[in-house]
């Protein structure tokens, strides 16, 4: 009987910066089980070292990218992987560089293994036959994770296989749901890149209308900058009126974020961006209320009265949600013990880890 470990090819983005997709690859590169179960080879995807830097082209990046290739060719001249796994970018130079990764593995006869942790592919080939025809060639022969069964439609039009379905997981720092219902004013958290697809100046905005109304509270934000700039927020806060209400504190991490969530009172992601939002992950784990957008995969973390999904990314539809949040207490309590409960049952790393672990396996949780 052979027990020889598979051999796993890990081709992904890694810290800095600092992102859902990164700290989620972050979580595999240090688990204990798969690196235990597997004998596992990483390759670094990223080529930008700053948010600021993730959309962006620079000479630095090609370089960048011809040594991630050249790397990955060694690799698989030298090894056969049971699977090579890639964390795939459905645009712009990234998903060239990706799928360039892609075919390399065709050809040399190895089993690609993509995880979407975006969407995008659908509406980015919509109106181009081309893209159309080159997403179908890359995803032929492949095997393909989603996030969510919402995500995949985004790949129907180019992928008739199975998928993989796996939910991102966090590690569990907290253990019994002691949120806050009592805080007066409420405090309302933002936690993520200063991004404007993440909705940071719409709540803003939202606010402004609410404060006009003389509704109390308070906003902490946190956060690294990205197309955002500290100094922007500053303004638009003073111009606003706004400044005994908002707090800008700049990035936080380990003990000093977890601080933030335990004393926030309602969390607020109204993103066009995000396709799970781990962040969101991150709050109910504390029982923090969560107003987000009904995007992606979202609907599966706060939907069913786990936390309010907003019509639409609007200012309305964003002032309408925090008034109903900050106004009915009882609300607030229901969502709590709803979000908290689903994260211990559903999201936590250890769960995350073995479903990867079976996927990897050969015997998956979840196949659509």
């Amino acid at each position: 009987m052979n027990t020889t470990p598979k051999k796993i090819l890990f081709i992904m983005q890694f810290p800095p910066p600092i992102h859902g997709v990164s700290v989620m690859n972050d979580i595999i590169r240090n688990s204990t089980l798969i690196n235990s179960k597997f004998q596992c080879d990483y390759i670094n995807l990223a080529t930008a070292k700053n948010i600021d830097d993730l959309q962006k082209n620079s000479f630095f990046k090609y370089i960048l990218t011809l040594k991630i290739i050249s790397k990955s060719f060694y690799k698989m001249l030298t090894n056969r992987y049971e699977y090579v796994y890639i964390t795939i970018f459905p645009f712009g130079f990234s998903f060239i560089k990706d799928s360039i990764l892609v075919l390399l593995v065709r050809f040399f006869g190895q089993q690609p293994l993509l995880h979407l942790h975006t969407y995008g592919f659908r509406e980015n080939s919509i109106y181009s036959k081309f893209k159309k025809k080159y997403y179908t060639f890359v995803f032929k022969n492949v095997n393909v994770i989603c996030l969510s069964p919402l995500l995949i439609e985004d790949i129907s039009h180019i992928y008739k296989g199975q998928v993989f379905i796996l939910p991102n997981g966090i590690p569990q720092v907290n253990f019994k749901n002691t949120y806050n219902n009592e805080q007066n004013p409420i405090t309302l958290l933002y936690l993520s890149n200063l991004i404007k697809g993440k909705g940071i100046l719409l709540i803003i905005d939202a606010l402004e209308r609410l404060n006009r109304k003389g509704i109390n509270f308070i906003f902490r934000i946190v956060g690294s900058e990205g197309d955002i700039k500290y100094s922007h927020i500053t303004e638009l806060i003073k111009l606003k009126g706004l400044e005994d209400k908002v707090i800008i504190l700049g990035p936080k991490f380990g003990n000093d974020k977890y601080e933030e969530f335990k004393n926030a009172g309602i969390f607020l992601l109204p993103s066009n961006y995000d396709t799970f939002g781990l962040v969101l992950l991150e709050a109910m784990q504390y029982g923090v209320p969560c107003i987000s957008s009904n995007i992606g995969g979202i609907p599966d973390l706060i939907g069913d009265g786990r936390g309010v999904l907003m019509g639409n990314i609007s200012v309305d539809d964003l002032e309408s949600s925090i008034n109903k949040l900050l106004t009915d207490k009882l609300l607030r309590q229901n969502i709590s013990h709803k979000s908290f409960d689903y994260y211990i049952s559903n999201f936590t790393v250890n769960i995350f880890e073995s479903r990867l672990s079976n996927i990897l396996s050969g015997n998956p949780d979840l196949i659509v």
